[in-house]
C-alpha cells in the first residue's frame, strides 16, 4: 500500500511537472522551427494517415488496448504530443484503468509518462463489453516528428522493480505522417459531434504590398445536432515551421451546419513575402482549460498553393461564398458616351445566389480604376440590405463619370468588401471586373431592342421623337412602347424621364407621362410612355438621349436609357380631310375633329378661330382631356391657340365643343392651315379642368378648311353656332318733332344643345343705320338678351336731334359676329320707318341712346359711338 501510494505521488509529480509549461496562443514557435526535422530516406516512401494496421495490445485476459491516433502541436516551452489508446473490454464486469498507464518514448530517448487530458480524465474505468477511448498528453519538448516513437504500455506489478511492469509496446510506422493526406477526408469531433473534414484549397493573395493565405476547410456533420462554432484554433504551418494563426473569413461569418450537411469554411492569414509556399499544412488545435494548454486536433497536409487573381474577363462569373452559400456575380453590360468631356458609364452587375438558404449580402464598396492609377467610387445603395432568396437574381445598375483623357478600354469594376469592426479581420477584393468598351449604340425608330435590368427583361421601341412647337420654345418627346419579354407578371417601379440633347441635360423641364398609368405588365403585353422637354426653338441638336430612372430618396437607379440621333426626329402626318383624331388613353376614349374654321379680319391683324368636337367613345361618364393645340401655317410658322373647354364630365357618346384661337399678324397666309392638336398634361400627368398644360402629347395635325363667311342680304337665317336667329320683322316708329326713335325687332332664337361647351364667348352686335347716315349699336348676348324661344320681340330706342325733322325714309339693320374684338358681318336688312303724326299733348321722351354728332360711314370694322 505504501509502495503503490508513492506510485501515485510520483504520478502527480509528472503531472505537475508537464502542466506547469507556458504558452502564448497564436505565436510562432521558433526554438520548435529551428528543431524541425528533415527527411533523409533515400528511397520514395508511400505515407500512410492511420494506425488501423498497428495490433493491439492484451492487458488481461478480457482487455485489449490499440493505438488509434497520434498528433503533435508545436509550441513555446515544448511541443505537446497527444494519442488516442482505445480500450476493449470482454469481460462481463468493468474493468478498472487505474491499474494501467502509458509511457512515451521520443526518438531522442526520453521516456515521459502520458497523463490523460482534462475531458477524459474522468474516464476510470471500462464498462462491461465497451469500447471506449482515451487520449493522452505528453510534453516532448523540441521533438516535433513522430517517426521511431514508441509508446509503451504498462501496468502495477508490486514483485518489480519501481512495481512497474512493461506490458507491450506500439511503434508508429515510420510512414506514418500526422497529418492528413492531401485530398484525404478524416474524421474528427468537433464540440462531441463526429465530422468527415478535409483541407480543400489553399490559396495566395497579393494585395497592398502585403501577401495573404487562404485556406478552405470543407465539413460534413455526421451527427445528429447543429454543428456551431467549437472555438478552436486553426494555424497555417509551413514546411520550416513557422505558424501562422488563421481567422475565420468574412464570407465564411456563419459558422453553423445542421445534421448532414456539408459546408466549406475558409480562413485567412498573413504571411511573409519569401516563405517557401510548398509542404504546407493545417492544424487544428483546442484549449485545455484546466491544463492550460493547446491540444492538437487535427492536421493535414494542404494542396499545392494557387496564386489568386483578383482580375475577372469580361462576361465571365465571379463566385462568391457568403455565409456558405455560392453567390454569382458578373458584370453582365457596360456601355459609355461622351458628354461634357467624359466618358459616362452605365454597368449592369447581376447578383446571383445559387445556393439553398437566403443570404444577405456585404454592403460592398464599388470604384472604377483606370489603367493610369486614378480610382472613382461609384456611390450606390442597392448592397445596402440586399438579401437573395434561393435561386433569386437581380441586376444592379451602376454609373460613373470617367474623364476621357483616362483609357476608357482599360478600366476596371473593383468591388470590395466594407470594413469590418473587427480590425485584425483580412480584407481582400471579391473581384477586379475588367470592363468591356462599348459605345452606346443608336436607337432607331419603331425598331425594337432588349432592356434587361433588376425588374426583368423588356422590349423597347422607340415609336417616335418629335419636334413639337411650344409658345416661344419647342417641346422635345420621345414615345416609347415597353413589352414584357419574360414570362411573368411584372410590377414597374415609380419612374421618372429625363431628356438630353447632345451636351444639353434637360431635366428641370422633363416629365414622364404613362399612358393609362400602367404600373403592372403582364407577360407579353405593353405600355405607352412619353417623355418630354422644352428646348429652345433656336437650338440645333444630333443627338438625343432618353433615360427612364427610379428615384428612392438619393439613389437614382436606372431603369433603362436609348440614344438616337437626329435623323430619328419624325414629323407629324397630317390627317386626311374630315378624318377623326383618336385619343385612345383609357378612360378618356374619343374622337376629335374639325366642326368649323374661320377667320376674323380686322386692317390690323386677323384672328383664327376653330371649332373641334371631341365625341366621348366611353361607355361611362368621363372627364374627357382637356386639348392643347397650336396653329401651323403653310410655311411653318406655329400660333399658340387659346383653348376655351367645358369643365363637366361627358356622357357616354355625349359631344363636346372645344374651341381654340389665335392672333396672326394680316400678312400670314391663312389658307392652308393645320391644327396641331394632343392631350395637355403637367407634372406628368394629363391635365383636368383648371390646370394649365406644360406640355402635350399624342398629338395629331388636324388639316382645317377656313370658311369665309357671307354677309347675308336678310336676317331670316343668321347663324352663330349652337344658335341660329330668325329676324321675321322689325318696326323702326318715331312720332313727328321726337327726338327719339323706337326699334322693334320680332325674331325666333334656337339653340343646338347636343353639344358641351365652355364659356360662350360670342357677342352679336346689332348695328342700326338711320337715314342720316348716324349708327347706334348694341352689344348683344344670346340666351340672355336675346332668349330662346319662338315669335320674341326685342326693343330699343336711339335717341338724336335729328330725328326731330324725320319725315320717313329707311334704316338698315346690320348683324355682326364678334369674339375677341374682331368682327365678320353675318346679314344685313333694310327696314321702313313709320312716322306717327304728332299728338296734340305729346310727353318728353327720355334718350336712352345718344346720336353721334358726326356720322361714321365704315361701320363694319369698328364699334359705332352708340352705347350697348
Amino acid at each position: 500500500m505504501h509502495n503503490r501510494r508513492k506510485a501515485y505521488v510520483l504520478l502527480l509529480l509528472s503531472t505537475f511537472a508537464v502542466s506547469s509549461v507556458p504558452w502564448i496562443a497564436g505565436t510562432a514557435a521558433p526554438a520548435a522551427a529551428a528543431a524541425a526535422t528533415k527527411a533523409t530516406t533515400a528511397a520514395a516512401v508511400t505515407e500512410i494517415s492511420t494506425l488501423a494496421k498497428l495490433s493491439s495490445i492484451k492487458l488481461g485476459t478480457t482487455l485489449s488496448v490499440k493505438l488509434s491516433d497520434v498528433g503533435i502541436f508545436s509550441q513555446n516551452g515544448g511541443n505537446i504530443l497527444t494519442y488516442t489508446l482505445t480500450y476493449t473490454n470482454t469481460a462481463g464486469s468493468s474493468v478498472n484503468l487505474v491499474n494501467y498507464f502509458s509511457k512515451v518514448v521520443t526518438p531522442g530517448g526520453s521516456i515521459i509518462k502520458g497523463t490523460a487530458v482534462s475531458a477524459d480524465a474522468s474516464k476510470k474505468k471500462i464498462a462491461s463489453k465497451e469500447t471506449a477511448s482515451v487520449t493522452y498528453y505528453a510534453n516532448i519538448g523540441t521533438a516535433s516528428s513522430v517517426k521511431g516513437l514508441k509508446i509503451s504500455m504498462y501496468g502495477w506489478n508490486f514483485s518489480a522493480a519501481n512495481y512497474e511492469q512493461r506490458i507491450g509496446t506500439f511503434t508508429v510506422p515510420a510512414n506514418y505522417s500526422l497529418s492528413a493526406l492531401q485530398g484525404e477526408n478524416k474524421k474528427i469531433e468537433l464540440n462531441s459531434i463526429p465530422v468527415t473534414s478535409r483541407a480543400s484549397l489553399l490559396q495566395i493573395y497579393k494585395y497592398n504590398g502585403k501577401v495573404y493565405a487562404k485556406v478552405g476547410v470543407t465539413l460534413t456533420n455526421l451527427g445528429t445536432k447543429v454543428l456551431t462554432d467549437p472555438g478552436y484554433s486553426l494555424y497555417l504551418k509551413s514546411s520550416g515551421g513557422s505558424i501562422f494563426t488563421l481567422a475565420l473569413d468574412q464570407g465564411s461569418s456563419e459558422y453553423k451546419l445542421q445534421p448532414q450537411e456539408k459546408k466549406t469554411l475558409y480562413y485567412m492569414t498573413e504571411i511573409p513575402a519569401y516563405m517557401n509556399l510548398t509542404k504546407m499544412t493545417l492544424q487544428i488545435a483546442k484549449l485545455d482549460e484546466t491544463l492550460k494548454l493547446y491540444l492538437p486536433v487535427a492536421s493535414y497536409n494542404l494542396p499545392a498553393a494557387s496564386t489568386a487573381d483578383f482580375t475577372i474577363a469580361a462576361g465571365a462569373t465571379k463566385k462568391m461564398s457568403i455565409s456558405s452559400n455560392i453567390v454569382d456575380m458578373q458584370l453582365q453590360k457596360a456601355t459609355v458616351y461622351s458628354e461634357n468631356g467624359n466618358g459616362i458609364w452605365t454597368y449592369q452587375l447581376r447578383v446571383k445566389n445559387t445556393g439553398s438558404q437566403s443570404v444577405t449580402l456585404p454592403s460592398y464598396v464599388l470604384s472604377v480604376k483606370s489603367a493610369e492609377g486614378y480610382n472613382f467610387p461609384i456611390t450606390t445603395t442597392a448592397f445596402s440590405s440586399l438579401t437573395l432568396k434561393p435561386l433569386e437574381e437581380k441586376i444592379i445598375t451602376l454609373g460613373a463619370s470617367i474623364p476621357l483623357e483616362l483609357a476608357q478600354d482599360k478600366l476596371q469594376l473593383q468591388v470590395i468588401p466594407p470594413a469590418s469592426e473587427d480590425t485584425d479581420r483580412i480584407i481582400l477584393p471579391v473581384a477586379y471586373f475588367t470592363i468591356p468598351y462599348n459605345l452606346e449604340s443608336d436607337t432607331h425608330v419603331l425598331s425594337e431592342s432588349g432592356v434587361t435590368n433588376n425588374y426583368g427583361t423588356f422590349g423597347v421601341t422607340l415609336q417616335s421623337l418629335q419636334r413639337l412647337p411650344w409658345g416661344n420654345e419647342d417641346l422635345v418627346q420621345a414615345k416609347l412602347s415597353i413589352r414584357n419579354s419574360t414570362s411573368k407578371t411584372v410590377t414597374l417601379p415609380k419612374l421618372s424621364g429625363i431628356l438630353k440633347v447632345d451636351q444639353n441635360d434637360l431635366t428641370s423641364s422633363s416629365q414622364l407621362v404613362i399612358d393609362n398609368d400602367t404600373t403592372t405588365l403582364a407577360p407579353g403585353a405593353s405600355l405607352q410612355v412619353a417623355v418630354l422637354a422644352r428646348v429652345p426653338y433656336t437650338l440645333d441638336y444630333r443627338q438625343t438621349k432618353i433615360i427612364l430612372q427610379e428615384t428612392s430618396g438619393e439613389d437614382v437607379t436606372q431603369f433603362l436609357s436609348l440614344s438616337t440621333t437626329d435623323g430619328a426626329v419624325t414629323s407629324i402626318a397630317p390627317l386626311a380631310a374630315g378624318e377623326a383624331f383618336k385619343i385612345t388613353t383609357t378612360g378618356k376614349k374619343a374622337s376629335v375633329k374639325e366642326r368649323l374654321t374661320t377667320v376674323y379680319k380686322s386692317s390690323s391683324a386677323k384672328l383664327v378661330y376653330s371649332e373641334v368636337e371631341m365625341n366621348s367613345e366611353e361607355t361611362r361618364q368621363a372627364d374627357l382631356s382637356r386639348l392643347y393645340a397650336q396653329f401651323k401655317t403653310a410655311d411653318g410658322q406655329y400660333f399658340e391657340a387659346t383653348a376655351n373647354q367645358s369643365e363637366l364630365s361627358t356622357s357616354p357618346e355625349g359631344k363636346t365643343l372645344v374651341t381654340f384661337w389665335a392672333k396672326v399678324p394680316t400678312a400670314v397666309d391663312t389658307s392652308s392651315l393645320q391644327l396641331y392638336v394632343g392631350q395637355g398634361v403637367a407634372e406628368g400627368k394629363l391635365t383636368a379642368a383648371g390646370t394649365a398644360a406644360t406640355g402635350y402629347v399624342n398629338t395629331a395635325a388636324i388639316p382645317l378648311t377656313a370658311t369665309e363667311v357671307t354677309a347675308q342680304t336678310s336676317l331670316t337665317n343668321i347663324t352663330m353656332f349652337p344658335y341660329t336667329l330668325a329676324i321675321s320683322n322689325s318696326t323702326g316708329s318715331i312720332t313727328e318733332g321726337s327726338s327719339n326713335f323706337t326699334l322693334a325687332v320680332n325674331y325666333i332664337l334656337s339653340q343646338d344643345t347636343s353639344y358641351q361647351m365652355g364659356e360662350y364667348g360670342h357677342k352679336l352686335i346689332l348695328h342700326f343705320s338711320d337715314p342720316f347716315g348716324q349708327y347706334f349699336e348694341k352689344s348683344l348676348t344670346l340666351g340672355t338678351d336675346l332668349t330662346t324661344g319662338t315669335y320674341t320681340t326685342y326693343t330699343t330706342t336711339f335717341s338724336s336731334n335729328l330725328y326731330q325733322t324725320l319725315g320717313g325714309g329707311n334704316y338698315t339693320l346690320t348683324l355682326y359676329d364678334e369674339f375677341e374684338g374682331q368682327r365678320i358681318a353675318l346679314g344685313s336688312q333694310v327696314f321702313t320707318i313709320d312716322v306717327t303724326a304728332k299728338a296734340t299733348a305729346t310727353p318728353t321722351a327720355t334718350a336712352t341712346d345718344t346720336a353721334t354728332p358726326t356720322p361714321t360711314p365704315s361701320p363694319s370694322s369698328a364699334t359705332g359711338a352708340g352705347g350697348s
